[in-house]
């Protein structure tokens, strides 16, 4: 079974787009970083921007290392992985496929803002698939040819 996926990634969610057997699969995983952030943020003051940094705290770093490895757990069977989303986790994640051995599957990584999960996935099946979607109102199923 030939599998192609494209990944919206940043630090706080994953949607991970699949296509396989002419369908499309839709999985979202949550990092988990957030709600660890938010108490640090009432416990200690500060706004949720000054908060950003704290992605790469000693606490963050361990739920932001399990989310890299779920997500790579779900994509490493994958024949072609598309890489895109607004910070730099898509830059962490291409890196950590790197290292696992999964770098050439990688066939680009883009920046790109947050987008619904259907607009997602019909930039997916029209970088992989070539073809133009026409019918809006389909549940990500592909058209039989």
């Amino acid at each position: 079974m030939e599998r192609k996926v494209g990944l919206w990634i940043n630090h706080l969610k994953a949607v991970i787009v699949s296509i396989a057997n002419k369908k499309i699969y839709i999985r979202e995983i949550i990092s988990n970083i957030e709600k660890q952030n938010q108490s640090i943020v009432s416990d200690i003051g500060e706004s949720p921007e000054e908060n950003a940094e704290k992605f790469h705290e000693p606490q963050s770093e361990v739920l932001l290392d399990r989310y890299y490895k779920v997500i790579i757990s779900h994509i490493s069977d994958a024949e072609s992985i598309w890489i895109f989303g607004p910070d730099d986790a898509k830059v962490e994640l291409e890196d950590l496929l790197r290292t696992a051995g999964f770098g050439a599957r990688v066939v680009g990584i883009e920046t790109m803002a947050a987008m619904t999960n259907r607009q997602l996935a019909l930039k997916v099946q029209q970088r992989f698939l070539r073809k133009r979607v026409t019918n809006a109102n389909s549940k990500y199923l592909l058209n039989k040819d």
